[in-house]
């Protein structure tokens, strides 16, 4: 349990780094991050903001939301001049009634550098487009 608690720490720390100033734009948001996942053979990007387990991401260029509804994700961060720290994160909705789709996070289009450290993110992550389609 602490080591999901440093990870958290260090998580809201990566994305506090990167947050801009707040404004209509979701990708200008406090506590946003942006990702960029390739769904179908399609690379999009998507911001998040919040750090809830199952928050959803707007499309970057559309008016699309992905819902993300399971995972499997890898955080890692480097403190500049320290150790790397992991946490391998999984989990799922129960009664997933959508039809999904499954996207790849690939971390050398997903790591973030800063004077602080460097802050990654890896995996999979299964979910549905609103309005459908991208």
């Amino acid at each position: 349990m602490l080591r999901r608690g440093f990870m958290l720490v260090l998580v809201v720390l990566a994305v506090g780094m990167l947050a801009q100033a707040a404004s209509a734009d979701p990708g200008n948001a406090k506590n946003s991050l942006l990702i960029t996942a390739t769904c179908g053979g399609q690379q999009i990007q998507v911001v998040t903001n919040g750090n809830g387990e199952f928050t959803p991401a707007h499309v970057v260029g559309s008016t699309s939301v992905f819902v993300p509804t399971a995972f499997d994700t890898t955080f890692s961060f480097t403190p500049t001049g320290g150790t790397t720290e992991s946490e391998h994160d999984t989990s799922a909705k129960h009664n997933q009634s959508k039809a999904t789709a499954s996207c790849s996070i690939p971390e050398a289009l997903n790591t973030f550098t800063s004077p602080d450290g460097t802050f990654s993110i890896s995996g999979m992550v299964w979910g549905f487009f609103t309005p459908n389609g991208k």
